[in-house]
Order: C-alpha cells, then sequence, then structure tokens
C-alpha cells in the first residue's frame, strides 16, 4: 500500500510540473462532529459517562498499522473478567453490563483484531456495541497525562549507597470496606502511617547508621535504592524495575497503599511560583528536586500518600491485576469508570526532536486503549493516564504529557442484541 501512495505522490508532482499553473489542492475532511455533553459537576459511576455516536470516531481509527498490541491488552481484560463472578454488573454510566458479556466482548474484538479486516472490525463495533463518552470535569474537558515504568538502581542490603527503602505491604495494614485502610493500635482503628512517618528518619539523616521510620526494623524492606527522587517517582509511577547490585533486574509492582490523600508537589511549586504552569512536567519536576535538594524533604513529606510493592515475575500490572500493554493500558478513576473495559483515547501526542528530549510539535491520535490500572492522582471523570512502557526516552515521552481538551470513550456490548457466545 505504501509503495502505491509513493507512486501516486510521484506521478503528481510530474503532472504538476507540466501543468501551467498549479492544481488546485484537495481539502482534508473534516473531523468528525463532536457534541458537547452536558456537565456533570461531581460525577458518580451512573453519570459519568454518556452513550454517544460512532459517528464521533473517524474512520482511519480502524485501520490501525499496530493494532494487534490492543489485542494483546484485550487478552488481559478477558482474564481478569475470567477471575471474577460472571453475574457481577460492570457499570457504563446509567448502564449495566455483566462480567460474562463483557469476558465474551473481549475475547470477541480480539479474534477480530487479530483477523486484520479494518472493515469488519468497524462494521462488529457500530453493529453490536454502544460508545460512551466520559462527561469530563466541571468544563466537560478530559486532562490525558502519561506514566511508564521507571529504572532505578538497588541492592538487596543496606549500604551507604543503598540507603533508601523501598516497603512490601505491611501485616498490619487493614483495607476493609466502609473502615477504608487504617491499622490497630490498642483496639481502635486509626489512620495508616503518613509518609514523614514512614520515611522521615531517613531524609532527615541521610546516611545515617540507625534505621528510623515507623516501618524500620521490621523485616518490610523489599530493596534498598540509591536515590530518594527516584523512590519518590516509583511510588507515582506504580511499578518499576531495579536493577540490582549483582546485576539481576527485579521488577516490583504495586502493592497497595497507606491509604492518605494524594498531593501532587508538582501543583505546589505551581502555586509558590517556583515553576511556571506551562512549563510543569515530570522532567522538569524532576531537575528543579536535583537542582535543590535541601527542598526534597518539605516537598516529599507534603504528600502523604505512601505506595507498597511486591517483586513481581510478569511485566508491570494495573489495579485489576494483569500485565499492562504499553500505549494501550490507561489508568482512570475506578470509582467512576469499568475496570478492565475497552476504549479509545482521542488526545495530542509529543514528537520529539532529534535529542529525544525537546518536543518539536504535537500530533492528534486517536486510539484504542483498555482501562486496566488506577492512580492515587487519578481522580475525577476528566483524568486519564496512557502506560507508555519501559524504555529509552519514556520518561520524557510520559512525563510531557499534560494535554487537556482530550476525549475519553468506553465501549460496551449492546445489551439488546443475543450474546455471541457462551462464557
Amino acid at each position: 500500500m505504501r509503495y502505491v501512495r509513493l507512486f501516486s505522490i510521484i506521478m503528481l508532482i510530474f503532472l504538476a510540473g507540466c501543468q501551467s499553473r498549479p492544481a488546485p489542492e484537495i481539502p482534508e475532511a473534516p473531523p468528525p462532529e463532536v457534541k458537547p455533553l452536558p456537565l456533570v459537576i461531581d460525577p458518580t459511576a451512573a453519570n459519568s459517562m454518556q452513550a454517544v455516536s460512532w459517528s464521533e470516531i473517524a474512520a482511519p481509527v480502524f485501520a490501525d498499522g499496530n493494532l494487534r498490541t490492543w489485542a494483546d491488552a484485550l487478552a488481559q481484560s478477558a482474564i481478569y473478567y475470567k477471575r471474577i463472578p460472571a453475574d457481577r454488573v460492570v457499570q457504563f454510566g446509567p448502564y449495566a453490563v455483566t462480567v460474562a458479556r463483557m469476558h465474551q466482548a473481549c475475547l470477541e474484538l480480539e479474534a477480530l483484531v487479530r483477523q486484520g479486516d479494518p472493515a469488519k472490525l468497524q462494521q462488529v463495533l457500530q453493529e453490536r456495541y454502544q460508545l460512551y463518552r466520559s462527561v469530563g470535569n466541571a468544563k466537560g474537558n478530559v486532562l490525558v497525562t502519561g506514566y511508564y515504568e521507571p529504572l532505578l538502581r538497588g541492592s538487596m542490603t543496606r549500604s551507604k549507597r543503598y540507603f533508601y527503602p523501598i516497603y512490601r505491604r505491611p501485616p498490619d495494614l487493614v483495607d476493609a470496606k466502609g473502615a477504608g485502610i487504617h491499622r490497630v493500635e490498642k483496639g481502635k482503628s486509626v489512620k495508616y502511617y503518613t509518609r514523614d512517618q514512614i520515611d522521615g528518619g531517613f531524609l532527615t539523616k541521610p546516611q545515617a547508621k540507625k534505621t528510623t521510620g515507623s516501618l524500620a526494623n521490621r523485616g518490610l524492606e523489599l530493596v534498598w535504592v540509591d536515590n530518594p527522587i527516584d523512590a519518590f517517582f516509583l511510588h507515582i509511577q506504580g511499578s518499576g524495575r531495579v536493577l540490582l547490585d549483582n546485576g539481576r533486574m527485579m521488577r516490583i509492582g504495586f502493592d497497595g497503599t497507606n491509604g492518605r490523600t494524594y498531593v501532587a508537589i508538582g501543583q505546589i511549586l505551581i502555586s509558590e511560583g517556583k515553576i511556571p504552569h506551562e512549563e510543569m512536567t515530570m522532567p522538569r519536576l524532576r531537575q528543579w528536586l536535583v537542582d535543590n535538594p535541601k527542598e526534597q524533604k518539605r516537598l516529599f513529606f507534603s504528600n502523604p500518600s505512601y505506595v507498597f510493592f511486591r517483586e513481581i515475575k510478569t511485566d508491570s500490572v494495573g489495579n485489576i491485576n494483569v500485565p499492562l500493554t504499553k500505549d494501550r493500558s490507561i489508568a482512570t478513576d475506578h470509582r467512576l469508570f469499568p475496570k478492565g473495559a475497552p476504549g479509545l483515547l482521542t488526545t495530542t501526542l509529543p514528537i520529539f526532536a532529534p535529542d529525544g528530549k525537546a518536543v518539536s510539535s504535537w500530533r492528534p491520535e486517536t486510539r484504542f486503549v483498555v482501562n486496566q490500572d488506577t492512580g492515587g492522582a487519578i481522580r475525577g471523570a476528566g483524568r486519564v493516564d496512557l502506560f507508555f512502557g519501559f524504555g529509552d526516552h519514556v520518561e520524557y515521552e510520559a512525563g510531557v504529557m499534560k494535554q487537556n481538551r482530550s476525549r475519553l470513550y468506553f465501549i460496551a456490548p449492546r445489551t439488546d442484541l443475543p450474546q455471541s457466545g457462551a462464557r
């Protein structure tokens, strides 16, 4: 196909040179019309999205040349749905679909994608599936950010170099419905320790001989790393890889939080005038922390939220405990949107200069995604985090993302049609 297009371009150039005046340009097709949804000030699972027409999605999306990775992500969601009760309800705004139908839908869409027939995929989606769009934030907007799998350096033993602990989930952490996350002290439920209480000793007295903190000396250290900024960013990302001093690569994943409210330290620096809002990105924030080491403790402890980790043997996993798929998995507010559900994301993505760090321009993008993760900072109907995976430059690719006026869609099997197969 690309050779036919190249030949056509060459012929157009040749013919243009033979004419006395240039041929008129053929205008591009206008983007699909997208009607605004009614504003919802305080979205819930019942009103976080509304049914919309497939006409909002441009046809080229169905012919994505790398759509097999969406099939990979769908296969993981099918595994998730297979694990939970078939009669449980998955909520798409005011509409409910059973887990059994979601499981079958993921299998059907996966098979369709692997057949490599874009026209057939488009036909089935438009005939058998309903599209739902998020109502967004109080202004109707959706903000898209990015996250990734960072690389840290560490050791299984504490030393002057590898001094900062990554903790396992503590056995006294209780996560109970109705009671929230807490611990029991003298027979009473109390909030779990804050970041200051857990890590205070490490950042107050770097490389101190005696280990201090509310979780110290309890055998909960999963691994020790060499950089407090890397450790803090790991908590933001929720999973990562640690290159150990013996050469082994250790993969670690999310295993719970202390239940405290997440506070974005980047927003603190913006409000203090330290970094302009338009310049705030993850790489910019990291550099500011490097340049201002005396401010690290204050800022880190401003965020009381704390994440616990476990060693994993697979790729990074999300909140539905299946491996995430680069460029396809998204994180949303699990209280509002259906876990494991397929969807679409319309946003803009960066195009980088040759150095791989500076953004030269932005390109519009609509892609198929799957909702397989959540995050402490991902709250409300107007927030989405796109997973950029692991590798060179992914910190820059994910870190520069803060694209407002994006759109988030979810795809559900229609309940007025017979199921195409049994679970």
